[in-house]
């Protein structure tokens, strides 16, 4: 992938790196950030992206990370190539530490490797080497000194150098007591000059302590002397620190020759540490700033790109995020608007999203966004000048051009800012019209901005360019930032001056010089952009309606599956009643039947007795879940089966002259032959009661959303009340209450209505995807 420094620092790609380094554990890991560089294929940009995507998970809902800093270690291993050289203390140390963070990061992910499958078969690649850890461990202690334990002559020295230290120590002390007591001694303590103890004795005694004189002070009072007693145990010293010495570098090089048995693998987990620490930088960077991987595709689908540089700056909330679609039939798209509308920020959005992407980063834009991987970035920005070269602005920005001229392609991103200006303004939009349609046949993706009227023009007309434009109150004469596709934008400069005081009659005079044609395309301009805000309205209007309808649409599936649950629990009780009253039927008729045989069958007995079961059996009827009538017999209510058609009826009448019965099959009604109809084994109650249950669900039901705006605060608080209170009979759990920002006296009054409501649980404002500060959402209990 071609990209210039020039590039990079043009769209401030360089100082977005620098920010994302910081977030690194590591030195290593820093300088691994800055050193990014683009990917080439798609399948390995995909990859790295994915790794970004379950560090950020990780980082976000797993334990922490056992990722800590660690130093360059190449120069060391580099040391150790050479048979019979040795690592000093401190680089060993360093490595080591490699070692065990690295053994403590293929621990962590491959304990989750199903979670995290791609950071894991990079952890893979980590070789542990715990025998080489557990010597290094034992030998050097954490402030780089070689410890007694490291060898047992080390230990022997190091016991011999401290019994001769301390035998000296204890002579020095009993002279300087001596020289102390004789008045020879300056002070009653030992110095040390050129690393050894030694005795301040007064200048005018230097006699009396016999011995070498190593030092005196700066006044020339006092000198300082090594007594010829000590002299020798201090010679003894020094060939026994030789010895350490030469003791460490034993042990030093013995931990070196196993360090280069590993060099390889060791150098390998040091890159993996690497990858993972930019990794980490990468998804910390994502998490922070609410980013997402863009999909690898042929075409610029940006949903709500935020420019990052902006987002390090300001919140979120007080950006206007850019929305565009390019690159398929549209190759080319021309950006025009006034001064400080946010053009440049548009095309510089573009560019370092591109950018970010190519270079293996999640984009701060919504999931879905779509980006190339380009072979090649271009940009010619603002108004540069070459003083080194001593080119005006035009010159320079005609290298530029000629270079993109000569070098583009279907893969390349071109940018350019202010293109056809510093020149005489009818020659540049020529040219620009050349250029622009030079490459959009070439199929390079290229977003330009402009002033001149004429490219307006140019990209309604040709094929494969298309007008843009930045957003622009009209009525406060200040810009949205919004883009919008296919409409060009007006430069305002009239308007703007009349607002800023300048003389009407010389603007009129402007007007004037501009001519009809000017005047007409600003007039069209104006047009299309009250019928773009009109069909905003009404789309806006429409997405309303239709989130209000699949909340509906949800409630009632919610409320019929609900019924159809509750209808199953009633059937099954009508059920269990009905065995109960069968079960007291058949002890009733045994009851029956026992006194009949008491009293032999009295007609008073008798006639008591079918009465009893008379009632039981209508009792049962009007119990018994299931009714099956003989076929030809069936009555109002029924459901039917006809013979020869599928579906099932309802009986709506009693047989007419004809043997026939009114029957309601779906839409229609017919009169059928009884004997052509077979009755369905079906609890009318059962029906009866669904019926009435689903179509009091649905009257019941309402929508999870009030719109209170342009009412007083009076009738937003009935509005309100009555709301909730429909809202809770319905079993909704949340709802959005409208209000907007205004003056702030709704959203008060709904927070009031709220506070101390009944069926009010808690409420809070709508974050800024809900409706920000225009909206409250309250949970009901």
């Amino acid at each position: 992938m071609k990209i210039s420094e020039h590039v990079l620092s043009s769209l401030g790609f360089d100082i977005l790196l620098n920010n994302v380094s910081n977030s690194a554990l590591s030195e290593p890991g820093r300088e691994g950030v800055l050193k990014l560089s683009p990917f080439l294929k798609a399948e390995d940009l995909a990859r790295e992206l994915k790794c970004i995507t379950e560090m950020k998970e990780l980082l976000q809902f797993d334990d922490p990370f056992v990722l800590a800093g660690f130093n360059f270690i190449e120069n060391y291993l580099k040391r150790a190539e050479v048979p019979g050289s040795f690592i000093d203390a401190k680089g060993i140390l360093e490595i080591n530490v490699v070692l065990k963070i690295s053994s403590d990061v293929k621990d962590y992910i491959s304990s989750r490797r199903d979670k995290y499958p791609v950071l894991n078969s990079t952890a893979s690649k980590i070789s542990v080497i715990k025998d080489v850890e557990e010597e290094i461990e034992h030998a050097i202690g954490p402030d780089a000194v070689v410890l007694d334990r490291a060898s047992r002559e080390l230990a022997v020295i190091r016991q011999h150098i401290s019994r001769l230290e301390s035998r000296s120590r204890s002579l020095l002390e009993r002279i300087l007591k001596t020289a102390v007591s004789k008045g020879w001694a300056q002070e009653d303590t030992l110095a040390v000059k050129q690393g050894s103890l030694v005795i301040p004795v007064k200048e005018s005694f230097k006699g009396r302590v016999k011995g070498i004189v190593v030092d005196q002070s700066a006044s020339g009072q006092t000198v300082f002397v090594a007594p010829f007693e000590v002299l020798e145990i201090e010679n003894q010293i020094r060939r026994l620190k030789a010895d350490e010495k030469s003791e460490i570098e034993k042990i030093l090089t013995a931990i070196t020759d196993r360090i280069r048995e590993h060099s390889y693998k060791i150098l390998q987990n040091f890159h993996v540490l690497v990858f993972f620490d930019t990794i980490y930088a990468r998804a910390r960077f994502s998490a922070e700033f609410n980013c997402m991987p863009a999909e690898t595709g042929g075409e610029i689908r940006l949903k709500n790109g935020y420019h990052p540089l902006l987002l390090l700056k300001q919140k979120r909330e007080n950006i206007v995020p850019l929305s565009i679609e390019l690159g398929g039939e549209i190759k080319t798209i021309v950006i025009t608007g006034p001064n400080a509308g946010g053009k440049t920020v548009a095309l510089k959005t573009i560019g370092i999203l591109a950018l970010m992407h190519a270079f293996g980063m999640h984009v701060p834009a919504d999931s879905g966004s779509e980006i190339p991987l380009f072979s090649k970035i271009f940009i010619d920005i603002g108004d540069e000048q070459s003083i080194e070269q001593g080119l005006s602005s035009f010159s320079s920005h005609i290298e530029t051009i000629k270079s993109i001229v000569n070098e583009c392609d279907n893969s390349t991103l071109i940018l350019l800012d202010e293109i056809g200006s510093a020149t005489d303004p009818a020659e540049g939009a020529a040219l620009a019209e050349v250029l622009l349609r030079y490459f959009t046949k070439k199929g390079a993706i290229t977003i330009a901005t402009t002033h001149m009227g004429s490219l307006k023009v140019f990209a309604s007309q040709e094929p494969g360019v298309e007008n843009g434009s930045m957003a622009f109150n009209r009525d406060t004469l200040m810009p949205t930032y919004l883009f919008r596709t296919g409409i060009p934008g007006s430069s305002y400069a009239f308007e703007i001056s009349e607002r800023l005081g300048l003389k009407k009659e010389l603007i009129e005079e402007a007007r004037a010089i501009t001519g009809d044609d000017r005047g007409s395309l600003d007039r069209l301009i104006l047009t299309m952009e009250e019928k773009y805000q009109k069909a905003s309205e009404i789309l806006q209007e429409a997405e309303i309606k239709e989130s209000k309808l699949s909340g509906l649409v949800k409630l009632y599936d919610d409320r019929l599956t609900r019924l159809k649950q509750e209808g199953e629990k009633e059937k099954e009780k009508i059920i269990e009643n009905a065995e109960a009253l069968l079960n007291e039927a058949n002890a009733a008729v045994e009851k029956i039947v026992k006194e009949i045989r008491e009293q032999k069958a009295s007609k008073e007995s008798i006639k008591r007795a079918k009465s009893k079961i008379t009632e039981i059996k209508s009792r049962v009827k009007e119990l018994s879940p299931k009714q099956k009538p003989q076929n030809g017999k069936a009555r109002p209510g029924d459901y039917v089966k006809w013979k020869g058609h599928k579906g099932r009826g309802k009986v709506e009448s009693e047989p007419d002259k004809s043997g026939r019965v009114l029957v309601q099959w779906g839409d229609l009604r017919l009169k059928v032959p009884v004997s052509e109809l077979s009755i369905l084994e079906e609890n009318r109650a059962e029906q009866r009661h669904s019926a009435v249950a689903v179509s009091y669900s649905v009257e019941q039901a309402s929508s999870d959303e009030l719109d209170l705006r342009g009412m007083t605060a009076f009738e937003a608080e009935q509005e309100l009340d009555k709301f909730l209170g429909r809202a809770a009979i319905s079993g909704i759990n949340h709802v959005r209450i409208i209000h907007g920002k205004g003056t702030g006296v709704l959203r008060k009054t709904v927070n009031n209505v709220l506070k101390n409501h009944k069926f009010v649980k808690r409420s809070r404002l709508g974050n800024y995807r809900e409706g920000d500060t225009g909206v409250t959402i309250a949970e009901l209990k």
